[in-house]
């Protein structure tokens, strides 16, 4: 097996937890990474073991030693700098949300194609073990008919936003928000499960800058509907329950990740975790590896049509809510 290096854009903590992935998956690498600033980009790189740092994307894109680019960068970037990379004909692991709205996403698929390049949004619930046996036992408790997703997470730049400063993640100029930040992992739980759901409306509360601090989506079916709340103003307990005819399923910690979930019905009260010791990011990127590795488009294009179903709702619920981005 030939060795993949990887190219990481950005120095925050989940681009981090990607690079120490790196050293989990066989054959991947983290050899590169873009930093705006050489000294911080050093820092990262030193606890990263990542062998070079470029501070010129271009320059960065050009190395032929790149197979793949992995963008951690601020929301509203993603586009761009994905389109710059799927040009320069790198693969690219976008993180989450995949752009700003479903055109930009659209047009990134279709120049993935056109390019002959693998593309992917980094959603690591898709690929936990977790999720997929609860894709498997769903039938288990029989119609469902109601669902509910809770996330909630208190931001530590709230206060800052409070004190008239105004951080990338509450900012308009970078496509911020409750929605985008942590409202994302909700759609994609619910889309992978469900498919697309017919009615989209976000009851938001927004800041004066225009931003959500959070809110509850709805999303309605034609036998069920779905409230999912997500919040970087409140704390509370995270959970995900759906409720069908002859059960329930619970799943603790919500829709981030690779959460452990339980099956209630009145024959039976199962408990179910079948994740590795690996780290977050690690079923994910051996996925995406597969994938590459045995040349399997059909696999990509599901999962970009996972990513593009929740650009589509993510446009309704902002318009819906009152919210646009200069993207928009």
């Amino acid at each position: 097996m030939e060795r993949m290096n990887f190219g990481i854009v950005g120095t925050g903590g989940i681009a981090l937890m990607m690079a120490k992935a790196c050293e989990e998956v066989e054959g991947v690498h983290a050899y590169g990474l873009y930093s705006r600033t050489y000294e911080k980009g050093k820092e990262f790189a030193n606890e990263a073991n990542i062998d070079f740092v470029y501070t010129d994307y271009d320059e960065f894109l050009s190395d032929e030693n790149l197979d793949f680019i992995y963008l951690a960068s601020p929301n509203s970037l993603h586009y761009p700098q994905a389109k710059k990379a799927i040009q320069a004909h790198k693969n690219v692991i976008v993180e989450k949300p995949f752009c700003s709205n479903y055109q930009e996403a659209k047009e990134l698929v279709e120049l993935a194609e056109s390019n002959d390049v693998y593309l992917f949004e980094s959603m690591t619930i898709l690929h936990s073990n977790n999720y997929k046996l609860l894709q498997e036992k769903l039938s288990e408790i029989g119609k469902i008919k109601e669902v509910q997703c809770t996330y909630l997470q208190y931001s530590r730049k709230y206060k800052d936003l409070l004190e008239g400063k105004e951080p990338n993640v509450f900012n308009k100029k970078y496509a911020g928000g409750a929605l985008m930040d942590l409202g994302i992992y909700n759609i994609h739980f619910v889309v992978g499960l469900f498919g697309e759901p017919k009615e989209v409306t976000y009851y938001a509360r927004n800041h004066e800058n225009g931003i959500d601090l959070g809110g509850t989506l709805i999303m309605e079916y034609e036998d069920k509907v779905v409230s999912a709340l997500a919040a970087k103003d409140l704390n509370g307990s995270n959970r995900n329950i759906i409720a069908g005819e002859d059960g329930y399923i619970i799943v603790e910690g919500g829709s981030n990740g690779p959460k452990p979930f339980s099956i209630y019905t009145s024959e039976k009260q199962e408990h179910f975790d079948v994740e590795n010791d690996k780290s977050w990011f690690y079923n994910e990127l051996k996925d995406i590896c597969d994938i590459y590795n045995g040349h399997d488009k059909d696999k990509m294009k599901s999962l970009l049509n996972n990513s593009l179903m929740a650009m589509r709702v993510i446009d309704k619920a902002k318009k819906s809510a009152g919210i646009s981005f200069e993207e928009d």
